[in-house]
C-alpha cells in the first residue's frame, strides 16, 4: 500500500464520487466490507466475535464512526456498546444508516464508562478519522483518556483505531495532549505519512493495509509493505530440483555464537533455498556438524580467504562472527569484493565495516538494527530513521535495511516500511533469521530491495501466525518461525 497525504487520499474519494462510480454510502461500505476482509485473515482479529464477549465503540459523528459501527456490526459481534461524543441524530447520513443496519438487540447506547468483563472487549476507535487537525476538544480528549483506561485495566482487551488513532495528526505524526494507544490501526485506502513517523509506533500500534480500489490514490514513492508483496514469492516449476533455485553461502559462527549460525542457515533453508552452505571457523566445525540442520552442509576453514566465491547466488556473511582483528577484516572485505552475487551483510560484518572503514560489495544487502547504523553512521544520532536510511544510502550505494518497530528497507529509488510483526519478536536471533531468510531470497532470483522488503515482512508475518497458534504469548522465539516462513495462506 502506498503512502499519501489525507488531501491527496479526499481527493481520489470525492472523484470518485462526482465520477458517479460510487455514492458516499457504498464508498463506506466497500471499505467495511475490506477492513474486515483483511481482519479475518489476521492473527489478532480472525475470531474476535468469539474472543470477546462484546465490541465497544468509541463514535464521533462523522464518516469515521460509520466505518467503525458497520466493522463491529460486520465482525460478527451481538453486543455493541456506542459510546458517543454527540447524540446519533447528529451523525452523518451514512453513520445513521450503518446503525440502521444493526440487528435489534444488538446495539446498547451508553452515556456512562463501561465495565468490561473477565473476556475481555475489543474496544474500536471511530472518533476522529485523518481529516482531523488541532488539538482534541475536551468532550473527545475525556473519550480518549477513557478508552485507554479500558485497555490498561483489561489485559485481554485490544484496541483497533479506524483509519487513524484519534489525537495523532495524520499528515505530521504530531501526537496532541492525548491521543488513542492502538494496538493495531486499520489505514484504509493509503498510509498517511503521520502514522510512520519516529516516535508514533506505541500509538498506531500494528498497521493493518486495507485496500480501496473504488477511490484508488495513485502509486507514490514510499511503499507500506502488505500482503501483495506476497506475489513477488515465484512460482515453482513442477520439474524444478535444487541447483535451480539458489544456493545460499553463509559465514558465521564463533566460539560462544553458534546459534546464530544455525539459526541464519536453517531460516534459509526454510526461505526456499535449494542448497545451504555454512562455512566457520575450525575451532567450532565439530559442533556445528552436530548442531547445524542436517541439511546444510557445513565446512571450517582456517581463513576467511579459503571460502569460495564461485558457483554460488547469495553470500550471508556476520552472523555471530565475533570482533574480527584487522587481517581478518581485510579478507572478509576482499571476500565480498570478489563475489558475483547478492551479498547480505549482518551483525558482526556490519561492525567490521564500521570499525575498519572496509568497502562494500556491488550487490550488497545490509541489515542494521539501531545500534548498529550509529556505528556504521554516527550522523545518525541526529536525524531521524527516515533521514537515516535515505542519507546513508545516497552515501554509499547498497540496499538498506534498517531494522526497528517499523523497519524500513530503501535502495536510494524505493523506499518501504514493514508492517508485519510486533513486540513478541523482541528476543534473540529475529536478526539472525531474517538475515537467512533475505539471502534465500537473493539466491532465488529477487532483487535486493525485493529480498529485503520481502524478508522483512514474511519474518513478521510468520511470528503473527507463531503469536496467535500460542495464545498471544509475551514472546516468540526465533526458532519457531521456520515451518511459518514462505506460507501464504
Amino acid at each position: 500500500m502506498f503512502v499519501h497525504s489525507c488531501r491527496v487520499m479526499r481527493q481520489a474519494e470525492r472523484s470518485a464520487i462526482e465520477k458517479g462510480d460510487v455514492s458516499s454510502a457504498s464508498l463506506m461500505q466497500c471499505a467495511i466490507d475490506r477492513a474486515v476482509g483483511v481482519l479475518h485473515r489476521d492473527a489478532q482479529f480472525a475470531d474476535a466475535s468469539r474472543r470477546f464477549y462484546c465490541a465497544i465503540v468509541y463514535a464521533g459523528k462523522g464518516n469515521n464512526a460509520g466505518d467503525a459501527i458497520g466493522i463491529a456490526r460486520a465482525l460478527g459481534f451481538e453486543r455493541i456498546l456506542l459510546r458517543c461524543a454527540a447524540e446519533p441524530e447528529v451523525m452523518s447520513v451514512e453513520t445513521r444508516k450503518q446503525l440502521e443496519l444493526i440487528p435489534p438487540g444488538h446495539l446498547i447506547i451508553t452515556r456512562e464508562k463501561p465495565r468490561i468483563e473477565a473476556e475481555g472487549a475489543l474496544l474500536i476507535d471511530g472518533m476522529l478519522g485523518s481529516g482531523a487537525s488541532g488539538d482534541l476538544r475536551q468532550e473527545y480528549a475525556a473519550l480518549v483518556q477513557e478508552l485507554n483506561s479500558l485497555r490498561a485495566a483489561s489485559r485481554r482487551s485490544i484496541t483497533l483505531a479506524i483509519d487513524i488513532p484519534t489525537g495523532l495528526l495524520a499528515d505530521t505524526g504530531v501526537s496532541c495532549a492525548y491521543s488513542v494507544q492502538a494496538d493495531a490501526t486499520l489505514a484504509i485506502g493509503c498510509v498517511k505519512p503521520g502514522m510512520l513517523a519516529d516516535g508514533v509506533e506505541d500509538i498506531v500500534g500494528r498497521l493493518l493495509c486495507v485496500p480501496l480500489p473504488e477511490a484508488d490514490p495513485g502509486k507514490s514513492e514510499l511503499l507500506v509493505a502488505d500482503d501483495s508483496l506476497l506475489q513477488l514469492l515465484p512460482k515453482r516449476a513442477y520439474s524444478c530440483f535444487k541447483n535451480q533455485v539458489g544456493k545460499v553461502r553463509i559465514l558465521a559462527g564463533s566460539p560462544g555464537f553458534i546459534g546464530a549460525a544455525c539459526m541464519a542457515s536453517e531460516a534459509a533453508l526454510h526461505a526456499g533455498a535449494g542448497l545451504v552452505e555454512l562455512y566457520c571457523p575450525e575451532g567450532i566445525y565439530p559442533i556445528l556438524t552436530v548442531k547445524a540442520a542436517p541439511e546444510v552442509m557445513v565446512h571450517g576453514v582456517r581463513d576467511f580467504s579459503e571460502v569460495p566465491t564461485q558457483d554460488v547466488q547469495a553470500l550471508l556473511i556476520g552472523p555471530g562472527l565475533g570482533p574480527l582483528q584487522p587481517r581478518e577484516a581485510a579478507a572478509m572485505q576482499k571476500l565480498w569484493l570478489e563475489a558475483n552475487c547478492p551479498v547480505v551483510l549482518d551483525a558482526d560484518a556490519l561492525n567490521a565495516i564500521a570499525v575498519h572503514r572496509l568497502r562494500l560489495p556491488q550487490h550488497a544487502i545490509l541489515t542494521p538494527h539501531p545500534g548498529e547504523m550509529r556505528r556504521l553512521f554516527p550522523e545518525s544520532a541526529e536525524l531521524t530513521r527516515a533521514q537515516t536510511a535515505t542519507r546513508f544510502v545516497a552515501k554509499n550505494a547498497c540496499t538498506l535495511l534498517l531494522k526497528g518497530a517499523r523497519s524500513i528497507i530503501t535502495d536510494g529509488v524505493r523506499t518501504c516500511y514493514n508492517s508485519s510483526g510486533g513486540p513478541f519478536m523482541a528476543t534473540g536471533g529475529q536478526g539472525d533469521v531474517l538475515a537467512g531468510v533475505v539471502a534465500a531470497l537473493a539466491a532465488g532470483g529477487l532483487s535486493c530491495f525485493h529480498s529485503a522488503a520481502l524478508g522483512a515482512f514474511l519474518c513478521g508475518r510468520a511470528a503473527e501466525r507463531v503469536w496467535a497458534l500460542r495464545g498471544f504469548p509475551q514472546s516468540v522465539p526465533a526458532t519457531s518461525l521456520f515451518p511459518h516462513l514462505t506460507s501464504i495462506v
